[in-house]
Order: structure tokens, then C-alpha cells, then sequence
């Protein structure tokens, strides 16, 4: 078809849509197995928290069909791609595909979470991408439509749709919704180093985790309700690869868990954090790690996923 094709139908729209995505941590991860499609089976519990990326989606024109018309721009953290790499732009093109709709399309992305973090920024980014073309697009899909098309997109991609508090199994996109977290303080740490998730888990030694006990959603819930006051026996099975190799975040990990009830790396890495109980003056710990010249964030959990905001 040529541009002609798309004349009819074609009109100008000029909407904007402001999100903020959020970061998450790992409060569990396991690793139970290798799939044959070469992804992991997981089980692994996540939180959003109260540290966010700013996402702008214009929608200049709107047209029938045809390829939408995509640009990205990114601020804030270097390194971040500003092309079709980038899990945004393909979270556009795969929403106008598989929703039938297309047009032309401005994001934005101010960055705050840093990249190969294990943080899950651009997952976040991906996931409100796609509730921004269902908004601007006026397609009302449900939020188990979006968390299908956000599945396509990566394994973490379809929390951030609802976000709060949820175990998250198999490839990481079958999710069970749990009570939000609603106290602690989240302190996050990331060091000057960046991590590949696939080489991570390609390190990880799989005869260490194939008879760990599934996760007993009940003892989840119950602990969950009184985190972090309660032990929490939540742990990260890609701490095995990482430690080990990487002293610094070995000691980051080691002395946080001299300090707080919870401490432990976030996802695949770099960055770790720790959970404090509400009362606990943070400052010092914070203030040890900033004179390192590290990235460090004091947060609070976040009880839900993708955020609109008033343009």
C-alpha cells in the first residue's frame, strides 16, 4: 500500500498523555528451571517503589492503518537508546499492530532509575507506553488484554501495568496479586556497574536450585502483612553468580544486612537495596554510601503500577 491508501480516515488528534513508571525490587527470587524456549522459570515477588521514570506520549494523527510513525527521546541517565532497541518503541509498534490502530507517536522518557540496574525501568517505561496508546487511542482494553500485550514484551513488563505488591511465576508474566506493602523504607544502592540479565542466569548453576520448595503463598501473605517488622525468608537465587564475582556488591550486600532486615541484590543487578522499618533514621547509611559516590535513593513502597498524570 502506498501513503496514499491512508489519506482517507487520516486526521489530526494532538493528544498528550504524562505517566510515571515505576522501579521495582525483588523481595524473593527463585530460579526453579531452564525452559526449552531458553527463558527461566521463576518464582519471584515484586514490589514497585516510589522511584520513578516520567514517560510523554504524544499522539499527533491518527490513521486507519499502516506502520505507525515512531520517535524517542530520552534524558536523564546516559546510555539509554533512543531508537528501536529501546523496549518503548517496541512496545508502540506492538500495541498498533496487534490492537489494529496506528498513527503518529512522540515519546518521551525523562530517566531517574538507572539502566541494567535490576530495577526494571525500562520494563516500567514499556508498560506505560502501552496504557498510554490505549488512552490516546481511545481502545479501552481491560487490564488483563494489557497485561497480555505486555507479556509479548518481557517478563516483568506485566506487573508495572497494576504494580503494588504480586508473585510473579514461570517466565515471570503469571501473576498473583498480593495485599501492598503498605510501611518500610526502601534504600537503593546501585554501584558503577552495569549487568547482563541473560548472562547472569546463563552463570547460574541450575542443579543447586531444582529441588527448592515452591513459594507457599499463604506464608507469603501472612508474612507480607507485617513486612518488614517480621523475618522476611525471601532471598535472591542470582546472588549465587553475583557475588561471588563482583566483591563490591558482595560488601554493599554484607553490610546493609549488619543494618536492616531486609537487604539483598535486586533482580540480576547491580543495584541492592535494603528495607527499614519506618522509624528507622536512615541517614547515616544513606549518607555512608552517597560519600562513595554511589547512586543511592531513599523510597517508599508504591501500591500500584503505571501512573497518569495530568498532562
Amino acid at each position: 500500500m502506498t501513503d496514499q491508501t491512508y489519506t482517507k480516515g487520516r486526521r489530526t488528534v494532538n493528544r498528550r498523555l504524562v505517566l510515571r513508571a515505576p522501579a521495582k525490587v525483588n523481595l524473593h527470587l527463585e530460579v526453579l528451571r531452564r525452559r526449552h524456549d531458553g527463558f527461566h522459570d521463576v518464582e519471584t515477588v515484586l514490589q514497585a517503589v516510589r522511584l520513578f521514570d516520567r514517560v510523554t506520549v504524544d499522539l499527533d494523527e491518527q490513521r486507519p492503518g499502516g506502520p505507525a510513525d515512531i520517535s524517542l527521546s530520552v534524558s536523564g541517565v546516559p546510555g539509554v537508546p533512543a531508537d528501536d532497541t529501546n523496549l518503548c518503541w517496541q512496545a508502540a509498534v506492538h500495541f498498533c499492530r496487534k490492537v489494529g490502530v496506528s498513527g503518529t507517536l512522540r515519546i518521551h522518557l525523562e530517566k531517574e532509575i538507572p539502566a541494567a540496574a535490576g530495577l526494571g525501568g525500562g520494563s516500567s517505561d514499556a508498560a506505560a507506553v502501552l496504557v498510554a496508546c490505549d488512552r490516546l487511542f481511545d481502545t479501552r482494553l481491560d487490564q488483563e488484554r494489557l497485561e497480555s500485550l505486555a507479556g509479548d514484551l518481557g517478563s516483568d513488563v506485566p506487573f508495572f501495568i497494576a504494580g503494588g505488591t504480586a508473585l510473579a511465576r514461570g517466565r515471570g508474566t503469571r501473576l498473583t496479586r498480593l495485599t501492598p506493602v503498605q510501611s518500610g523504607q526502601f534504600l537503593i544502592i546501585r554501584p558503577h556497574l552495569n549487568l547482563s540479565t541473560s548472562e547472569v542466569y546463563e552463570d547460574l548453576k541450575m542443579g543447586l536450585t531444582v529441588n527448592s520448595p515452591k513459594a507457599n503463598i499463604q506464608v507469603i501473605k501472612s508474612i507480607l502483612a507485617r513486612f518488614p517488622q517480621k523475618t522476611w525468608p525471601g532471598f535472591n537465587r542470582l546472588e549465587d553468580v553475583v557475588l561471588p564475582t563482583h566483591p563490591l556488591v558482595q560488601r554493599m550486600v554484607l553490610r546493609l544486612r549488619e543494618l536492616a532486615p531486609v537487604a539483598m541484590l535486586s533482580g540480576s543487578g547491580s543495584a541492592v537495596f535494603a528495607v527499614f522499618p519506618d522509624d528507622y533514621d536512615m541517614t547515616p547509611v544513606a549518607g555512608e554510601f552517597e560519600q562513595a559516590g554511589l547512586f543511592v535513593r531513599a523510597v517508599g513502597p508504591f501500591s500500584t503500577g503505571v501512573q497518569v498524570l495530568d498532562p
